[in-house]
Order: C-alpha cells, then structure tokens, then sequence
C-alpha cells in the first residue's frame, strides 16, 4: 500500500475539513512528434491540436507549481514529482532543455519519457550534476534492431532515428543518468529473438534497466504471457534489469477516479486534464492553464462535477489504475489509516 494512495484516502474521508494538492504533474510540452508510431494513444488529439508553445510559459508554469505550497497554505501535501510523458515528443520544443533544467533547480523529482532523438541538446546544455539529479530518463525503443524499430515507430526524417537514439543514450549513461529503455510488446517484438535483441542493446548501451509492457490497442491490452519465461532467462544470460509492468490490466474495484485529486495532466493545448488519457477531451478538462491563475481551478467545482461524472468502468486500461485500486482499499476499509494521521 504506497503512502499516496493513503495520503488520498485520508483526505477523501476529510475533505469537508481540508484541501489537497496533487503530488504528481504531467506536462506535455508539445503535440508534435518526429515518428508515427503504429500504436500511439494520443495521436487524434495531437491532430486536432498540432500546438507547440514557447519554453518561456513552461517556465512560468513551474514557477506557479513550486509557489502552491505557499499560495494554498491550509492545503495538505504538496507536489513532489513532475514527469514530461509526451503528448508528442517532449524534445521537439525548442528550449525543452531549459525546461527542464529549471524543473530541477526548483528541487522537483523530474522525469522525462522520450524517443531519444534530440536529447543531444539536453547532453550539450545541462550540467551532468543536474542531469544525474533527474529520476530516470525513459527512451521508448521498442525494438533492438532498426527495421524492426521503424516497423513500429515509422521516424518521418530521411533516415531512422535509431542511430542517433542509441548514440545519445549512450552518452547520457556515460554522464551518469537514470537510463532506462522502454519497450511496448507487440505483434512486431513478441518473438524469442526481438525480446534477445532489446537485452543485448540495453547491456550494450549500459541502460539502467529495460521496462516492458503491453501494447494497448483499442482499450486491450497486448498478451505475452506466452514469454514471460523467455525474458526471464535471457535476463539472466545478459545479466540486465528487467520490470515487466502490469498494473494498467489489474481487475478495477473502483468505479470514480480517485486519482484526479493526485495526478493532473498540464497539456501543450493549454487546459489541464484530470485524465492522462482522456487528452483533448473537453468532459476531463478542469480549463487552462495558460490564462488566469489555474490553481483556483484545483478543488473547485467543476473537479468535483468531473470527479461525480465519469464512471471508469467505461475508461481504458490506464496508467493511474493500480494507484486507484490502492485508495480504494483504503476507502473500503479505514482501519489501514489508523496511526498515520494521529
């Protein structure tokens, strides 16, 4: 039982008495991205809004992030992590680096998923001190060997990206970055000699571990149980770290998204969302970020409305689903609180 889900669960049972603020941000920094991948969740939004913004409003952005504490005083927690998942290719934004630079000079745990392709200019800008202060850099490789990476990730520059992100990769691990390689299991990669090839890149490169997952595709999620045994053992052959991630497909107990008191989504578009999924979703929009003062947002109304609104029985697997589990068992029974808050 992780202390947010009960950090949560605490306040969900006193929230006529108290106020919270998220732990966990996600902010997009752009809708563009330089590959198509075959399986991306979040590419009709990135259509209808192909937005990119100046670095100069993340900026202000984080400033308003870090000050929370201060402007919401009688507030209870605070917001300890900041992750930059994508929407597109975080990297893309011109000044990305400054970004997050910034992101952990205000003492933020920041974090950064990306295709790798243009982390040269965070490698060129940033300190390798601030650098190894990030908690991991996620690169979403997918597959080990080039055509097999285009197969899945469809670069649109002349040539494929994947020189250039195993060169950077490298570079950051020499630094001493929190490198990690991510790969999405699929009908491409779901064979004994892909799963051999993502293991014997990662040890090449020096990568921290090697995180796998299912593909979701229209809202089911990708089997390979099928080689479970087999990532084991080449594990062990290549001696790399392995995490298999399964918490988006755990059977729900939980019917609201409790999780939208905890994890807001910052978007490229300029609204906030209580769904990572859901992007570009005008029912998940709690308004913009970019006008006004959006932590007046937090806590109003119009969260409660979405929060009373949305049934997640309906909902895809999502990334917040063992987290929810996790307050629901809390909710269900008060007894695990008892102590902690005394």
């Amino acid at each position: 039982m992780s202390y947010k889900a009960q950090t949560v669960a605490h306040w969900m049972q006193n929230r006529d008495t108290m106020s919270i603020l998220p732990a966990q941000v996600d902010i997009d920094l752009t809708n563009v991205c330089n590959q198509d991948c075959f399986y991306c969740n979040s590419i009709d939004h990135r259509t209808r809004r192909p937005v990119q913004k100046k670095y100069q409003e993340y900026i202000q952005l984080l400033d308003k992030l870090a000050d929370w504490r201060a402007y919401a005083p009688k507030s209870y927690g605070t917001i300890h992590t900041i992750t930059y998942p994508g929407g597109g290719e975080p990297t893309v934004l011109t000044g990305y680096e400054k970004v997050l630079e910034h992101t952990i000079d205000l003492g933020f745990l920041t974090s950064l998923t990306t295709n790798g392709s243009k982390l040269e200019h965070l490698i060129d800008s940033v300190s390798a001190e601030k650098i190894r202060k990030m908690a991991w850099i996620g690169i979403d490789i997918d597959a080990g060997v080039e055509h097999k990476y285009e197969l899945i990730r469809h670069s649109k520059t002349k040539e494929s990206l994947f020189p250039k992100v195993i060169e950077n990769a490298t570079q950051l691990v020499q630094v001493g970055a929190n490198v990690d390689f991510k790969a999405l299991i699929n009908q491409f990669n779901d064979d004994e000699q892909s799963i051999e090839e993502l293991f014997s890149i990662t040890k090449r490169v020096g990568a921290r571990q090697l995180y796998l997952r299912p593909t979701i595709l229209d809202g089911k999620a990708y089997n390979f149980d099928h080689l479970l045994d087999t990532i084991k053992i080449i594990a062990e052959k290549y001696q790399v770290k392995y995490k298999i991630n399964l918490t988006k497909t755990l059977p729900r107990n939980y019917k609201k998204c409790h999780q939208m008191f905890q994890f807001p989504v910052f978007c490229a578009d300029g609204e906030i969302y209580t769904c990572c999924d859901f992007k570009g979703n005008s029912e998940f929009s709690l308004g913009r970020w970019d006008n006004g003062d959006f932590r007046d947002l937090w806590l109003s109304d119009r969260h409660y409305e979405i929060y009373n609104k949305i049934d997640t029985t309906f909902c895809p697997h999502c990334r917040p689903n063992k987290n929810n589990i996790d307050i629901q068992n809390v909710l269900d029974d008060p007894t695990q609180l008892e102590g902690l808050y005394t």
